[in-house]
């Protein structure tokens, strides 16, 4: 007999591989989408971002040539942008097997690179990516790649059971495009120089300074591949930018196109052998020689710098994102914000430091904003990302925390989807000034001390952008950064009146000013040296001196009426806090870096003989008017699908032990695809072998808005999911004294019908599941033969239904994971599964069979029944290290008598207790408890092997505990296992996660099991286990593609 289990939900595993799909955020069918068409582009936006969607359909016009030319490439198809202002979040994403770029409006505001035109800057570096990347394709647009996988079975002992469950599980992929995120990367953000919307500014020039003078670079293998820290993953950004400009500097600016085509060539499985096919050396040589180059350059530059360094006191050491430092009041404490030892900015939270006892204590969790004191001292003003609004939507709010006495942490909320950015409270304690997002562009906005009366100071509509403002102590006005193209400036503004006026607006960047309370002074960050540093401007005479003179770079200072300065001081390892105490203005003005031209936009290189270069007004594109926008018709969306992408494989699947030779093999296809702004999609797969055994599947999900469910505010996905398993076998009929070997074919067919729903926040799902399946059985003719006195007798092939079922379900997800670069090979954090199903079933339990006037019918008989599970996980950091234990219970009932062992739980195999085969044990009732240690082998590998980059090896030791049965049971039935497991953390292809584990588990306990008269002992044994997944967790990669989207 087939059991659905391992069939299903081992084609889903595979399939999971293919095509994973991340539906951890909110649907919201309560936008309502428009379109824009031009020459080469559709724009879709939706209500709210029109704005954003003209100005994007310019800039995408006036770049399309320029790019295009350079690499002698043009989409086939026109490339879809996609808008999105319904998050408090920045980013560009390009799909480049889709023609689609997603844009988000904000403009981005991120402490490790300088400032641009938002626009400009996003859409040349995603256009670039679709350009570049498919130049470097190897299979074209329509054929991402291609799949290896391998099925081995354990070796089962049961009778009953067709075939046992998997032991090993390997999908690789083998990829259609090679390409290291440096130089996917430092080419979109270089694209063509002569634009210079793009361009190497101080914040790029100091990650790299820094990590060059500690003699730190990320190495050749390390700048290939994400997967770091977020420190980490931009310097990859940052190096690959500068190694690309040298590059195209030194040899010849077609040399990048040149390597991209290259990159396409079929026996290119390294960026070494384009670089070497181009340039004529190594990748490891190029790199060495810019390396070098690098450094000699950056220690000449900083010889004035040594000569006289002004920096403080380092008092926040801890982590790479140590931000918004501010006295009290009083002077005699620190808040700042710090990711500590999280591997993400975003993990951040609030700290006070007490400058006399040089102790901190942690006061408000998730925080990341800049930080403001009330007059008092007792509370601390910032503001946070919120979630819990009716359509999910990430904004940002404003927040005040209680500090000191038995108050300490309460927090106040003090606005609800204001979208409201970096608060500050007035001198005297009665207003908040901050800023506020709208379609691409800020504002200053203020409000009274309970978020209560919110005004707009400011009126800009085109773009403009705003930053960090501060009061000044007359309480009637207020300083701010502002950006209109590159680079911040500082100004300031009437709250009464509106009236806005400029500070400081030079060539340089000044950013993050701050009044000294007696209002004379703002101190402010600029970088007119090159390097960022701390400055003054005296108000009254209208002149700056300069506080600090760093290595790396000096921001958000704050003053206290001490004249000490506290600020964010950048490193090798990412920004501290630094602590200058009575600061004086430098008194020579020969100690600075060497060549501050080179983090400016630089001129017009006229020269530059890259293709295509000749083609373009070069200078109107750069003085570009940035409240241009396009004035072409806007339309109703309409559903435009992305082109049916194929993904072939080669399965090698050996479920049958009779099997031999071409038996094995599998071959198959994924196919894929969704309308751009992924409200419906498609996925399916195909694979057949030569004894025309197949695996079928298609899966539909529509994720917009339907009636009923829009009106309760509810924006569900729902799913439709058809499958088709069938499986060969042979088996004995035996008749009078002959015995007849029969040709079985098992067939599963399956209908699935989901709706899945956040309920609290994007971390938890609720799915209802209606389910419908047949099993059945195809007995092939066969020949009686014939005697002296009766002829030969063929009885024909007949088909019967062995289980029909019906399964309502409902099912409640939780991941609560911590966001980490080792969440997959040792994660912290937490995972709740609760499962309910009511089962109405017809099954042929006993093999029997009925006359009917037609024939003999399986006698068929109903199970309904109730049915619960759950599975909880908790992961626990250890205090050393990255070590952590973690703890899986996992317990199902199945209610009522008891029901046949088809419907049974199981706790052996690979998902379970891997002491034990899969179904050794069983029952209607099941408890299991899981204890595993990981720890750390080998954290930083950096070894490459033709496409394998090595990362990290983790160790774990565990041990399981359980039992699963369906009449009564005592502790001595519990059987136990211990074991080990490897783990190796890998990347192929410079872009595919290649996650490898290799377990050894020994059953500690020996028992024997009787089924049909037949009895099979288990246990007392070493049981090995071996995957090449996406991820560690097989039960998760399971459950991911059983439609639990949040075990992903």
């Amino acid at each position: 007999m087939m059991r659905p289990l391992p069939t299903i939900l081992l084609l889903m595993t595979f399939a999971s591989a293919a095509a994973a799909q991340d539906e951890h955020h909110y649907n919201h069918g309560e936008l309502v989408w428009r379109s824009i068409e031009t020459e080469h582009f559709f724009v879709h936006y939706h209500d709210g971002a029109e704005r954003t969607a003209r100005a994007i359909a310019a800039v995408a016009e006036d770049i399309y040539g320029p790019v295009t030319s350079l690499y002698g490439h043009e989409p086939e198809q026109k490339v879809n942008f996609i808008i999105k202002d319904y998050d408090d979040y920045s980013n560009g994403a390009a799909y480049f097997y889709d023609n689609k770029i997603e844009i988000w409006a904000p403009a981005l505001d991120f402490d490790l690179r300088g400032t641009h035109h938002w626009l400009r800057n996003v859409i040349t570096h995603e256009f670039t990516h679709i350009v570049q990347i498919q130049t470097s394709m190897k299979f074209g647009r329509r054929f991402p790649g291609f799949y290896l996988q391998w099925l081995n079975y354990e070796e089962e002992r049961r009778q009953d059971v067709l075939y046992g469950y998997p032991n090993t599980v390997v999908s690789y992929p083998l990829s259609g495009f090679v390409i290291p995120s440096w130089f996917a990367e430092g080419v979109a953000q270089y694209n063509r120089p002569q634009l210079s919307y793009d361009f190497w500014d101080s914040h790029r020039d100091m990650i790299l300074r820094m990590y060059a003078l500690d003699s730190s670079m990320l190495s050749w293998n390390e700048m290939s591949h994400f997967g770091k820290t977020s420190l980490g993953n931009e310097s990859s950004y940052n190096a690959g930018f500068h190694l690309t400009r040298y590059i195209s500097r030194t040899y010849g600016h077609d040399a990048i196109p040149a390597i991209s085509r290259a990159l396409a060539g079929p026996a290119i499985v390294t960026i070494d052998q384009a670089i070497e096919q181009v340039i004529g050396k190594s990748g490891q040589a190029l790199y060495d020689e810019w390396r070098d180059s690098v450094t000699a350059d950056y220690r000449r530059r900083v010889e004035p710098v040594l000569r006289n360094r002004v920096e403080g006191e380092r008092i926040a050491e801890e982590g790479f994102g140590n931000f918004h430092p501010v006295f009290s009041p009083d002077g005699t404490k620190i808040a700042y914000t710090s990711n500590k030892n999280a591997d993400y900015f975003g993990v951040s939270s609030l700290y006070v430091y007490d400058t006399g006892t040089r102790t901190e204590r942690k006061v408000a969790a998730d925080v990341r904003s800049s930080l403001s004191w009330s007059p008092d001292g007792r509370k601390i003003y910032f503001s946070r990302i919120t979630h819990d609004n009716p359509n999910g939507s990430q904004l940002s709010d404003l927040f005040v925390v209680a500090t000191g006495g038995d108050s300490e942490g309460e927090e106040e909320r003090l606005t609800h989807g204001l979208r409201a950015h970096n608060p500050s409270v007035s001198f005297d304690g009665t207003r908040l000034v901050f800023v506020v997002s709208r379609d691409g562009t800020t504002n200053i906005a203020v409000c009274d001390t309970l978020g209560g009366t919110v005004r707009e100071v400011t009126s800009f509509r085109n773009g403009e952008q705003v930053y960090t403002p501060r009061w000044s102590p007359y309480g009637r006005t207020v300083v701010f950064g502002q950006s209109v193209s590159d680079g911040q400036d500082i100004m300031g503004a009437d709250v009464e009146s509106g009236r806005t006026w400029s500070i400081m607006q030079t060539e340089a960047d000044e950013r993050h000013p701050f009044y000294a309370r007696d209002g004379r002074y703002i101190f402010f960050t600029s970088d007119v040296y090159g390097i960022p540093n701390i400055f003054r401007y005296d108000a009254y005479r209208q002149t700056s001196e300069q506080l600090t003179n760093v290595l790396g770079g000096a921001f958000m200072p704050s003053v206290n009426a001490d004249g000490d300065i506290v600020y964010a001081s950048y490193t090798s390892t990412g920004y501290k806090v630094d602590l200058l105490r009575s600061a004086e203005p430098l008194e020579t003005y020969d100690n600075h870096y060497a060549g501050s031209e080179r983090v400016r936009r630089p001129e017009l290189d006229t020269t530059i003989a890259a293709a295509g270069s000749t083609a373009w007004d070069w200078k109107a594109l750069r003085a570009y008017d940035p409240a241009a926008l396009n004035a072409g018709e806007s339309t109703t969306y309409r559903n435009i699908f992305s082109s049916v992408a194929v993904i072939p494989f080669l399965r090698i699947d050996n479920y049958n032990t009779k099997s031999a030779g071409m038996d094995f093999l599998k071959p198959g296809l994924y196919f894929t695809s969704s309308d751009m702004i992924e409200k419906s999609s498609m996925f399916g797969g195909a694979a057949l072998n030569h004894k025309l055994e197949r695996d079928l599947f298609v899966i539909f999900e529509y994720r917009d808005r339907v009636i009923g469910f829009h009106q309760l505010g509810l924006s569900p996905t729902f799913s439709l999911e058809l499958y088709n398993i069938t499986r060969k076998s042979t088996g004995d009929l035996e008749l009078g004294l002959s015995r007849y070997t029969l040709d079985v074919t098992y067939s599963l067919l399956e209908f699935d019908l989901y709706i899945k729903q956040h309920l609290f926040s994007e971390l938890d799902v609720l799915t209802l599941g209606f389910t419908l399946s047949r099993y059945s059985t195809d007995i092939g003719s066969f020949l009686i033969p014939g005697d002296a006195t009766n002829p030969p007798q063929n009885v024909p092939g007949s088909t019967e239904s062995y289980f029909r079922g019906t399964d309502l379900s409902l099912q409640w997800n939780v991941q609560a994971i911590v966001p980490s670069r080792t969440r997959e090979i040792n994660p912290v954090g937490a995972s709740l599964a609760l499962r309910y199903d009511y089962e109405m079933n017809q099954f042929n339990a006993t093999g029997e069979y009925d006359a009917t006037e037609t024939g003999f019918q399986p006698r068929m008989t109903p199970f309904n029944f109730h049915k619960i599970e759950l599975r909880y996980t908790h992961h626990f950091a250890l205090p050393w290290g990255r070590h952590t234990l973690s703890f899986t219970g996992r317990g199902g009932t199945i209610f009522g008598p008891p029901v046949p062992d088809f419907f049974d739980f199981y706790a052996g195999g690979l998902p379970g207790m891997k002491g034990y085969p899969f179904y050794a044990i069983g029952g209607n009732e099941l408890a299991t408890l899981n204890a595993a240690y990981r720890f750390p082998i080998w954290e930083n590998i950096d070894v490459r092997f033709l496409q394998f980059y090595f990362d990290r090896l983790y160790g774990e030791f565990h041990a399981d505990a359980g039992n699963a049965w369906t009449t009564g049971t005592t502790l001595r039935d519990v059987k136990k296992d211990a074991g080990f497991e490897v783990r190796l953390e890998a990347f192929s292809w410079y872009a595919y996660p290649t996650r490898v584990f290799f377990n050894g588990t020994y059953g500690l306990d020996g028992f024997t099991l009787t089924k049909n008269g037949s009895t099979v002992s288990y246990g007392k044994e070493w049981r090995f286990y071996f995957g090449i997944l996406f991820g560690f967790d097989f039960s998760n990669d399971i459950k991911r593609m059983m439609r639990d989207p949040h075990e992903d």
